[in-house]
């Protein structure tokens, strides 16, 4: 009976809150430093709490359809783009299926994708198109892509979505930090689900706000595997505000696209970085899991990228100047004078 059931796995790991209690500086988390946007947080404080919300989402759904200009019924929301990324292999990964990571995957979906018994094969951008190959269900592409910060072009991602349709596969297109490049976004592909969590440029990434932009069909299958009222009333008011909460983002991600240049150049002193306009870099240290604590004896958090297949970088993400020059302080007094790679 047991052989049956989903296999019990260990949770992927993540930057931010652990079990262990830490009370420093985070750059560990890839969010803006200057939020929460407050636009954003007066819709939470308007929200209904009171009453069930319309079980559809009607309004939501409508409200960012005609921001995006796309179909309200190809408009699936999420509590955080995690939950959407598991459904999306529940339903279209098969047991024996593979997901093809263009570069190491988001761990929620390489665990989503272990737990409906699915493989996962990593490639490059370049192999990408031939390694949709018979068996492939879902393609996955971080856009950027983190921890490196790599952006497809519009074509590259168009090459993508065609070879998907012609394989019969889905090309996930995942936007999480999209708003802070100017990374190009692919028009209705009936291949395509967009994959957009607002929360990390917003500085509200607690309320976990997320949704999907795919195929009416697509969609339709996400809302399937989804529980009556899966949105709570102030999930739901963030994602219907967030038209109107675009002012904020004109104000502060060109400050945060300028304090990453920096700290990527302070960086630069002590090691290979790699920055390509993300909020996040990473940083060539050697033995990343040693650095990372030595640098958490310092009260200094960052990411360990092994999970990403990059046992020798960490990641880090600007946080404000001051905060920024402590983190430049701490890496540079780590033993070895800094100099790790």
């Amino acid at each position: 009976m047991t052989d049956l059931l989903p296999p019990l796995l260990p949770r992927a790991p993540h930057g931010g809150p652990t079990s262990r209690p830490f009370t420093g500086l985070d750059f560990s988390v890839n969010a803006t430093p200057y939020g929460p946007n407050p636009v954003l947080v007066e819709a939470i404080r308007a929200a209904d709490h009171a009453h069930y919300p319309d079980p559809t989402y009607r309004d939501v759904r409508a409200r960012l359809a005609g921001w995006h200009v796309w179909d309200a019924e190809g408009v699936a929301l999420s509590v955080g783009a995690s939950d959407l990324l598991h459904r999306l292999a529940r339903a279209f990964l098969p047991p024996g299926g593979t997901l093809l990571s263009v570069h190491a995957p988001f761990g929620e979906l390489a665990r989503a994708a272990a737990l409906v018994g699915a493989g996962v094969r990593v490639t490059t951008s370049e192999r990408a198109v031939a390694g949709i190959t018979p068996g492939v269900s879902l393609v996955y592409v971080g856009h950027p892509h983190n921890p490196t910060g790599h952006a497809h072009t519009a074509e590259e991602l168009g090459r993508l979505a065609d070879a998907c349709h012609a394989a019969g596969a889905l090309l996930i297109v995942d936007e999480a930090y999209a708003p802070f490049t100017a990374a190009p976004t692919l028009p209705p592909h009936p291949a395509v689900v967009r994959v957009l969590s607002p929360g990390k440029a917003h500085g509200l990434v607690g309320a976990r706000p997320a949704y999907a932009l795919a195929s009416p069909e697509v969609a339709a299958r996400l809302d399937n595997l989804a529980p009556a009222w899966h949105l709570p009333a102030s999930t739901a008011a963030v994602l219907a505000a967030l038209p109107q909460g675009e002012g904020f983002l004109g104000e502060t991600l060109p400050r945060v696209a300028r304090e990453a240049r920096v700290l990527a150049a302070a960086l630069s002193n002590f090691g290979p970085v790699e920055h390509h306009g993300t909020p996040y870099l990473t940083l060539r240290v050697g033995d990343a899991s040693r650095v990372t604590e030595d640098l958490l004896e310092r009260g200094v958090k960052v990411r360990d990228c092994a999970s990403y297949g990059l046992p020798d970088r960490i990641r880090v993400s600007t946080r404000l100047p001051e905060e920024n020059a402590r983190l430049v302080m701490a890496v540079r007094d780590v033993p070895g004078g800094g100099r790790h790679g």
